[in-house]
């Protein structure tokens, strides 16, 4: 099969960062995100959006050459054809993954529909808000985030379902951020295994980043713990009662 495995998880928990630790293995490569396996036929995909669109500047491919993808008769033509599309994956290619976060969301039809090992990615519910709130930078924490917190634990809980119903399923691995930056070699060894791939040591810094949102070319814990020096205790407190539900995610 032309798809080696999947990298999925919540938004900005590492799923670029992880990316661009597997861009590192010869021959393989991916495209920014893709989607298709949220359809059950290729067939469907075109008009999913934003994924569809999305798919044109992240895979360097036309809209004639994305309907051409979608005519694919099963998942996997759709992969073969769009690999020999793609402008942004290297000329050397011969497999690629699909890194699309939203995959968890819908975890247990997305492997039914692509039998290949998957990679999900997840962080300190802590870590998430201050994701969110760095890139909402609103003036005030408090009146933000009694306006943000039930729509995104009412988001969460769904890709949190789906977690706990994969932790035994041996097609799938759970990669936290935080084990990723505080316990990298083995955490890489363990995600490189699992997809059949081995891990080399030169992997971990990454010459040729190629997505802007990965902040850095190595694995760093900074980013996993930014929020301990943006929140004070009681902001802290704040979300560790509000998130509660998503015990399995905090890293202490």
């Amino acid at each position: 099969m032309t798809l080696k495995f999947l990298v999925c998880g919540l938004e900005h928990t590492g799923t670029t960062l992880v990316t661009e630790l597997f861009r590192q293995i010869p021959h393989l490569d991916s495209g920014f995100e893709c989607g298709v396996l949220l359809n059950d036929s290729p067939a469907d995909f075109v008009d999913t959006q934003p994924f569809a669109n999305n798919m044109l500047e992240g895979w360097g491919i036309t809209h004639e050459q994305l309907e051409a993808c979608c005519q694919a008769k099963n998942h996997d033509d759709f992969y073969r054809l769009l690999m020999q599309s793609s402008s942004t994956i290297s000329d050397d290619t011969t497999e690629i993954f699909d890194k699309t976060p939203r995959y968890l969301f819908d975890l247990e039809n997305v492997l039914r529909r692509a039998v290949v090992p998957a990679i999900v990615t997840y962080k300190d519910p802590r870590a998430i808000v201050y994701s969110d709130y760095r890139r909402a930078s609103p003036p005030d924490f408090y009146s933000w985030f009694d306006t943000y917190s039930a729509e995104k634990i009412s988001y969460m809980q769904i890709s949190y379902m789906e977690y706990l119903k994969h932790l035994k399923d041996q097609r799938v691995i759970s990669v936290g951020l935080e084990a990723l930056t505080m316990n990298a070699r083995p955490t890489m060894e363990a995600m490189f295994s699992h997809v059949g791939k081995s891990f080399e040591l030169s992997y971990a810094i990454i010459p040729d980043v190629k997505f802007d949102n990965v902040r850095s070319n190595v694995v760093s814990a900074d980013i996993a713990f930014e929020f301990r020096n943006a929140f004070t205790q009681e902001q802290i407190s704040r979300i560790e009662k509000e998130f509660s539900y998503f015990d399995l995610w905090f890293y202490n």
